[in-house]
């Protein structure tokens, strides 16, 4: 007569097994070269006269590097009789990193390039009036201010100008530190201090 194994030592012997495997498996190692373009804006960045180009600009990567001339026969114009910017948001080997070059310049990211990780990126930053609708899109003015992993600002009306006169204005910012998503959300008073190294608020 056959004795029956009880089930709750089945499955724990084989969560046991599927833990050793687990165990015996290692992540694969980041390839150093690996260029993955996360996001590419052209055009009047301070006046938000913008397009997204990422797709485009990820067409452009070849064998891991990319090389494109901020034109608009390349890109369009999105932004016509304005001074216009090519900003790229890239990770090389997994590490996050960024670049901007004027109209008729050369982004370049090279095959063996080693970009200086970034701990504090700014990703999204609106100003203005949010129940009535009157804001401004001020992510690259704010993400401008970050240096050395650092930002501090204050007088939004001065910076931004006022969108929204006499009327009860917030600063919402998003962004990322050592890779994690956070937010806040300001008063027209409040100044903004983010440090990578250091408190924040």
């Amino acid at each position: 007569m056959k004795r029956r194994v009880p089930a709750v030592l089945v499955l724990s012997l084989a969560l046991a097994a599927g833990a050793a495997a687990c165990k015996g498996k290692q992540a694969p190692p980041v390839d150093p070269h690996k260029l993955v373009v996360t996001r590419a804006i052209w055009g009047a960045t301070y006046d938000g006269l913008t397009t997204d180009v990422t797709e485009l600009v990820r067409g452009m990567v070849k064998q891991d590097a990319l090389n494109v001339t901020a034109t608009i026969a390349w890109l369009g114009d999105p932004a016509a009789g304005k001074i216009k910017h090519l900003r790229v948001e890239y990770q090389k080997g997994g590490v996050f990193a960024k670049k901007m070059v004027g109209e008729g310049a050369t982004l370049a990211i090279g095959f063996d390039e080693k970009p200086t990780p970034l701990r504090l990126v700014v990703t999204k930053a609106v100003y203005g009036d949010f129940e009535g609708g009157q804001t401004v899109d001020v992510t690259f003015r704010v993400a401008d201010q970050v240096k050395d992993d650092a930002l501090a600002l204050a007088s939004y009306n001065v910076v931004f100008g006022d969108p929204a006169p006499r009327k009860s204005k917030q600063l919402r910012v998003e962004y990322t530190l050592d890779g994690q998503a956070k937010s806040k959300v300001l008063s027209e008073t409040e100044p903004l201090v983010l440090s990578a190294t250091g408190s924040s608020r």
